[in-house]
């Protein structure tokens, strides 16, 4: 599979981007104008796309090429192509090519081309570059300007696209972080394909959830560790687009991916250290997020705890704020510092920039099987939760909130490492951090209710007089149910993964 990167470019800067010096520097030729035009096909019930899948063929200055490709991830996706003598699709043509065998047995069906017709289609101009790297390979580039069509429907693109397709991924990143620093480009986020079968629809993408890691029995402790931080970055990239939609539930899985990979930043801090640039990006993007998915918490969760009285007006109120704060997060996605954030992320792990020289020590753990070094990194989590349990004041929230903080750490280090470790004594271990977790969610949703509360407290009207009674209300709930962790607490404290391998 390449290596893929598409990032958005404003209409404005198409022309600095053509003439940007130091693509004329590193190209290895003038570049190269296309006037291209690609029709996707799928079958009446898409069965291409709902396999992954998007078949298009493309018309470039008279010759024609069919290409399947996977909308598996961002940057790295499956891409078969083959030339065709005219603009019908011959998907069996393509079956050939395709390693994943359930998508080749779907091309090589001998119904498949009957049943294919068009869905959209998009006209593209498109210069192109071929990008000398330091040992003798090449990174393609191309710039994209152009129109999708789906029916009567239109939607402008403008876009450039950096591949590679085999060596060290960080190159790429190194050249989209160099460019942005003249051209304030943005991450792509969908293909056109999705963008193309949005359009047919008319229904946005659902956010998306955690994807389940897989992890080999032979992998060592660096692959692993690539592996699940990658998984993390995907779920913050998948729910962009929702966030921007001012999606509350995208908000929040992107802030799950977004603490997944920060809890594995810690986990691995002895072994792979990022960057302060990328420690301070992830403070700061946890912020940003955080502040509206509170008042969203606020809004459309913990007031419905509330007994005595119908807090509509204060719900109201804190759906206001929440709003606000929505609108105010679309700044801080288009800001350059999203984008650099998430360009360092991209090369860091893809080109394991972790190594100072190139390759790991050989004594380092990291070299060694993942079965091996996982065994520390959950010993660290489990003592953490234990400790903080151990000195905890069940009335003292900022206490309780710390403990969650490790029950979730811990929760993380076991689902990170799941197929590495004992099925169901994994499973049960995670459903007891679970349990904890929302036990001590809700009473941490309360203070934090408390502190919102405080700002819309003051004054006179109905709001204010809500906020009091709430805040009074949750306090007392919050007191009672402090009093009752105590018995799920002195379980935990003994529980352990690692004593159970």
């Amino acid at each position: 599979m390449e290596t893929e990167l598409t990032l958005k470019v404003p209409p404005s800067a198409l022309e600095r981007v053509r003439s940007h010096p130091m693509l004329a520097e590193r190209a290895k030729d003038d570049p190269r104008e296309h006037h291209l035009t690609d029709t996707w096909y799928d079958t009446p019930e898409r069965d291409l796309w709902k396999h992954g899948l998007s078949l298009r063929v493309r018309n470039d200055n008279d010759s024609w090429l069919q290409i399947a490709r996977t909308a598996s991830s961002l940057h790295r996706r499956g891409e078969w192509e083959s030339a065709l003598p005219g603009g019908q699709p011959q998907p069996e043509l393509l079956a050939r090519q395709v390693k994943p065998a359930e998508l080749a047995r779907l091309l090589a069906d001998p119904g498949l081309a009957g049943r294919l017709e068009p869905v959209f289609l998009s006209s593209t101009r498109r210069t192109t570059w071929d990008i000398a790297l330091p040992d003798g390979r090449q990174l393609g580039c191309a710039l994209d300007a152009g129109d999708i069509a789906c029916g009567d429907r239109h939607a402008q693109f403008s876009e450039l696209e950096l591949e590679l397709e085999r060596g060290d991924p960080a190159e790429l990143f190194e050249l989209a972080l160099a460019l942005h620093e003249d051209i304030p480009l943005e991450l792509g986020g969908a293909s056109l394909a999705a963008r193309g079968y949005a359009m047919l629809t008319d229904e946005p993408a659902p956010a998306v959830k955690a994807e389940r890691i897989r992890l080999g029995k032979h992998m060592t402790l660096e692959d692993a560790y690539r592996c699940i931080g990658l998984s993390c970055l995907r779920q913050i990239e998948a729910n962009l687009p929702g966030v921007l939609r001012k999606d509350v539930e995208s908000l929040h899985q992107m802030r799950v991916g977004l603490r997944r990979l920060r809890a594995l930043v810690d986990m691995f801090e002895k072994l792979a250290a990022p960057p302060e640039a990328i420690r301070e990006g992830l403070d700061w993007l946890s912020g940003e997020l955080g502040a509206a998915r509170d008042w969203d918490v606020l809004a459309g969760g913990t007031l419905d705890h509330v007994k005595g009285i119908d807090p509509a007006a204060l719900r109201t109120a804190a759906q206001d704020k929440a709003n606000a704060l929505h609108k105010q997060l679309l700044h801080t996605l288009h800001a350059p510092r999203y984008t650099v954030l998430m360009l360092q992320l991209n090369g860091w792990l893809r080109g394991r920039q972790w190594r100072a020289d190139g390759a790991l020590p050989g004594k380092s753990p990291l070299a060694g099987r993942a079965t091996r070094g996982l065994l520390p990194l959950l010993c660290k989590a489990e003592k953490r939760l234990a400790r903080r349990i151990k000195a905890l004041d069940p009335q003292d929230a900022p206490a309780r909130h710390k403990v969650r903080i490790a029950a979730k750490k811990a929760r993380y280090a076991a689902e990170f490492f799941h197929d590495l470790l004992p099925g169901k004594r994994t499973r049960r271990y995670t459903s007891r951090l679970s349990d904890l977790q929302d036990r001590l969610g809700t009473l941490n949703d309360f203070a934090v209710a408390d502190r919102l509360l405080d700002g819309l407290a003051a004054g006179h009207g109905q709001v204010p007089r809500q906020a009091s009674w709430v805040r009074g209300y949750l306090a007392a709930v919050g007191e009672s149910g402090g009093q009752e962790l105590a018995k799920p607490l002195k379980r935990l404290v003994k529980l352990r993964i690692t004593r159970q391998r």
